[in-house]
Parts: C-alpha cells; sequence; structure tokens
C-alpha cells in the first residue's frame, strides 16, 4: 500500500481530519461521535485560546486518494515549564489496522517536535485536560462516553510497535444507584454541613451556573494543579469552555457548596448522557442533529459525572458527599439510575473512595503513552 502523508493546511483539509474519525467508527455503536463543529473549533489555530501558549500541526494519511489515517502533535510551553522538559503531545491519532499507516503518521509528528527541540512525546492528549485524552485498553465492548474517545482495540499493538510504553492509566466505573447508598450518603453530607459550618448552593438557573463559572474554574486551576497532563487554564479558555458547554448542563446536576462566607469551596458537574445522541447525531448537529441532545437532556436513564473539585482546605472533609448528594438526588428526579464517573487515575484513591456508596464496578481503562524521540 502506497501512503502519503499530507499537512493539513486549509479549512477543507481541516474538516477531511475531522470527518475521518466519523467514518472510521460509523458502524460501531459503542462510539460518542464528537459534533464536527466543536472539533472545528478545537483544532481552529486562530480560535482556541490554548494556541496562546502552544504549537500545533496536523497530518492526514492517504491510500489510493483516502484518508486511512490522521494525527495532531503539540507543544504546550506552559508543559515544557510545568514539568522541566522538552516535552511534546500527540492527539487524535486514529488510523485503520495498518502498521504502515500509524508508522508514518508517528514519524511525521516525532519529525516536527525533533526539529521543534522536543526530545520526549506523550499522548493521546489534547491541547488541555478538557481535551479527550487516553487511547482505550480494556472496555472495548462498554457504551462509550460524549467527555471521552472510543478506539478500536488494535490500537494497543501500534502504540507498543512504534515503542510506547504506560506513563499512566485512568479508569472509568459505572455506577448503579441504590436507596441504602444515597440515605448513608445524605446522611453523611448532612453531618458535614454542621460541624463544618459549610452550605449547599441552590442554583437553579443557567445564570446562576454561568455566574460561578470563574469562581468554578480557578478552584479547578488549584485542586487539578498536579494532576498528569493538567496545565491551569487562562481567562480565555475558561470563557470558552463557559460558551461551549452551558447550553447543555441542567443547573439541577451541578453542585456547589460554600463556606460560612459565601466563598466557593467544592464543585460537581454532571449532565445527562449524551452517548446516543452523538452516536445519532453523526457529528452532525444541523440540521436536526441537536434534535437528538435535547431529547437526552428531557429523556435519559444514564448521568455522565464530568468534574468534582473540592479546596484544598477542605479536602478529607466529607465535602464531596454533599456535592454528590445535591447531584444524586436530583437526578434521581428525572429518571436516572445510573452514572459514568467518566475518566480519573488510576491511583485517585480519594475520588475512587466516594463510589462506595454505590454499587460500581470499573469497566474502561484508558492509557497515555510515552516515548523518548
Amino acid at each position: 500500500m502506497h501512503i502519503e502523508i499530507k499537512q493539513v493546511k486549509t479549512k477543507s483539509e481541516l474538516r477531511r481530519f475531522v470527518k475521518f474519525y466519523t467514518r472510521l467508527y460509523k458502524n460501531n455503536n459503542n462510539v460518542a461521535i464528537p459534533p464536527h463543529l466543536d472539533e472545528l473549533d478545537t483544532l481552529n489555530k486562530k480560535k482556541n485560546p490554548a494556541m496562546a501558549h502552544s504549537r500545533a500541526e496536523y497530518w492526514v494519511a492517504y491510500s489510493n486518494g483516502k484518508i486511512v489515517g490522521r494525527i495532531a502533535a503539540i507543544i504546550n510551553y506552559l508543559e515544557c515549564i510545568k514539568l522541566n522538559k522538552s516535552i511534546g503531545r500527540i492527539g487524535w491519532f486514529d488510523f485503520i489496522d495498518d502498521h504502515n499507516v500509524s508508522e508514518a503518521l508517528l514519524n511525521t509528528a516525532t519529525t516536527w517536535l525533533r526539529l521543534n527541540n522536543i526530545d520526549t512525546v506523550h499522548g493521546p492528549l489534547g491541547f488541555t485536560d478538557l481535551d479527550k485524552q487516553g487511547s482505550l485498553v480494556e472496555g472495548f465492548f462498554e457504551k462509550g462516553t460524549y467527555a471521552t474517545n472510543y478506539n478500536f482495540e488494535y490500537y494497543k499493538d501500534h502504540y507498543e510497535n512504534l515503542g510506547f510504553t504506560k506513563s499512566t492509566d485512568w479508569v472509568e466505573y459505572e455506577l448503579k444507584i441504590n436507596s441504602q447508598g444515597l440515605e448513608k450518603m445524605n446522611r453523611i453530607a448532612e453531618f458535614v454541613k454542621h460541624k463544618y459550618n459549610v452550605h449547599a448552593i441552590d442554583a437553579k438557573s443557567k445564570s446562576s451556573i454561568k455566574g460561578y463559572a470563574p469562581d468554578i474554574f480557578m478552584l479547578m486551576n488549584e485542586c487539578y494543579k498536579d494532576l498528569y497532563g493538567y496545565i491551569p487554564l487562562n481567562t480565555e479558555q475558561m470563557e470558552k469552555y463557559t460558551k461551549m458547554f452551558i447550553g447543555l448542563i441542567n443547573p439541577e446536576l451541578i453542585g456547589l457548596v460554600a463556606d460560612s462566607n459565601n466563598k466557593l469551596i467544592g464543585f460537581g458537574i454532571a449532565m445527562p448522557s449524551f452517548t446516543e445522541a452523538a452516536r445519532k447525531a453523526k457529528g452532525k448537529l444541523i440540521p436536526t442533529g441537536w434534535m437528538h441532545f435535547l431529547k437526552a437532556l428531557k429523556k435519559n436513564d444514564t448521568l455522565d459525572l464530568y468534574l468534582l473539585a473540592v479546596d484544598p482546605e477542605y479536602q478529607n472533609k466529607g465535602v464531596n458527599s454533599i456535592i454528590m448528594s445535591q447531584i444524586v438526588n436530583n437526578a434521581i428526579k428525572f429518571g436516572i439510575t445510573k452514572a459514568e464517573t467518566n475518566i480519573e487515575l488510576e491511583d485517585n484513591i480519594k475520588v475512587q473512595d466516594m463510589w462506595k456508596f454505590f454499587d460500581s464496578r470499573m469497566h474502561k481503562r484508558r492509557r497515555c503513552y510515552t516515548k523518548n524521540l
């Protein structure tokens, strides 16, 4: 097979780059296809505020005039400073099951990284921690989520054959809500409120949630700063993600906790599952794809947990039980019976301890690989 690697330079080439994922997984029912407009917005170097401290290039692989793979190479200079090393990222790395294709793509990306003085690469990662990250290594027959990528089982062999080794893993849990666990969590939440003089914030509208957005992101920057791959978000990025997600949220599925001075000390963000909506929309929100998402907001049995953070001063004091109590009690009113945790680092015992209130199973695992160039 003759393989030609072409750098993405035009808008039409970027659209083909994005749509390749949809075509590759069109017959797989476990994939939540990301909306093309969101992907194009993230990859647009003029629109993505992460480009203020990053560089990136994208390539596609062609064979017989047909796209058979894609890859992005990213240098986040804030990450280089944080880690004190010349490190780059690969992302959007998708390919047919042909080792010549994945090798040609990786060689092209790593050549560019080396030319820019990068000596180590890890991934798959995006520009920020809120982009999709990790390659699935367990759970290929489980439903994916809107916040994560799906990939075929053969990816693992390709990464290993290309000389990558494990850097870290993220795990995901499925939670089933039961009345006994919920009652126990509610009792602990009430105890913590009284003991530490903290309270839940009852934000009933999207405008109220939007007003808390700056505090949420600042708290996230503080709480996540030492997590693998996390780079603090700047003001422009905070505004971007607020605009991106505010239309999808249900205020009753957001948990907020404040101290006696009304300072935000904890938050949790959950949404109804958009997996089926994204699968049916096939990346297209217009003209009718948005209707699937609207339906998912109104009728759903699955909750996706996106983000949760507690001020370091209040960690290990049970504040997370207040957050989860808010979210889960309201979720039940909407017919929710189970939840997806989305990714959490495999050694994040504090987060995994929260799932003790539920019937849980670890059903997916994702890997970030690394390679010296």
